[in-house]
């Protein structure tokens, strides 16, 4: 265990003197960098975990990620962390906190990559600085103000979040209270079934805002 976290973090290390120097800042394992407007760009290495028990691999749906990682991209909008969980402003933000999420290794091959981690880590460390430095920061530069975020999330390369289209009527309703209320309803219209828990919260929500269904 000693072994695969000491080589992660030469990784790590590796990576993150890139990231320094265009504005990340450290905390553990995970990066962030803060933008105009309230909007925070999250780089975050995830090890996978010590399997427990003899049956804990299961072909197909549990595989063993002992040794492994992958690199988690996201952007959180403060306001509308701060909206949905009723918390303050936070100095750091972690990857399960943002609205908006995906992996590195994903946008890479198109599928779900965990880097295995090996006692010369040069050439891993060469793929991700360069797949960081090339699609990983293109994938930034489409949500890194309000307006490209209203106009790309959900779409094509921005489809982690199920929810994408709520989250982009609220992010407009904090600004544009008729054109967001309108994006809501309309997504509110769009969700079926008709009497699903999550049609009922949205309801529920509504009545929060002061939105008319």
């Amino acid at each position: 265990m000693t072994d695969f976290k000491t080589q992660l973090d030469i990784v790590e290390k590796e990576v993150y003197a890139k990231l320094k120097p265009i504005g990340f800042k450290k905390n553990g394992r995970t990066f962030n960098k803060r933008l105009d407007d309230g909007i925070i760009q999250v780089i975050n290495f995830q090890s996978g975990q010590y399997p427990i028990g003899q049956s804990y691999e299961i072909s197909g749906l549990r595989e063993n990620l002992y040794g492994k990682f992958v690199v988690n991209l996201g952007v959180c909008i403060e306001s509308l962390y701060r909206f949905q969980s009723s918390a303050e402003n936070k100095k750091y933000y972690k990857e399960q906190e943002c609205q908006i999420r995906d992996r590195l290794g994903t946008l890479l091959t198109g599928q779900d990559y965990w880097w295995t981690i090996t006692d010369d880590n040069k050439k891993i460390t060469e793929e991700i600085i360069a797949g960081l430095e090339t699609i990983g920061f293109e994938w930034f530069a489409g949500l890194e103000t309000k307006e490209k975020i209203i106009s790309n999330n959900g779409h094509f390369s921005y489809r982690s979040s199920p929810r994408a289209k709520l989250d982009t009527a609220l992010i407009v309703w904090f600004d544009d209270k008729e054109k967001g209320s309108e994006l809501f309803k309309e997504y509110y219209n769009s969700i079926q079934p008709v009497n699903s828990p999550h049609k009922d919260y949205v309801r529920k929500l509504a009545i929060e805002l002061k939105i008319e269904l």
